[in-house]
């Protein structure tokens, strides 16, 4: 099954231009302490810095990196698949 998601790092001034243009409906942003990071569809290319691997997004959206809310980190991670879906269980 192809990956609907992908994880990517966003510039902060990219991320703050998405915020005011409205274009993170179907992405979430997240703030890391390295920097920030675009959970958007595949193909959609909002984030203007590199991809995540599958591993490194696990590894960065990790409550212990992660400066947002549990819930929004767990809605990144679901939409990422690194974690099921309660609504499937």
């Amino acid at each position: 099954m192809q990956p609907r998601y992908q994880a990517r790092w966003v510039s902060k001034d990219r991320s703050q231009a998405l915020k005011k243009a409205g274009s993170l409906r179907d992405s979430v942003l997240l703030d890391n302490p390295s920097g920030f990071i675009l959970v958007e569809p595949v193909g959609k290319r909002l984030a203007d810095g590199p991809k995540l691997s599958p591993q490194d997004a696990d590894y960065e959206l990790q409550p212990a990196w992660c400066l947002n809310s549990p819930v929004r980190l767990a809605e990144a991670r679901r939409r990422l698949g690194l974690d099921p879906d309660p609504a499937v269980s």
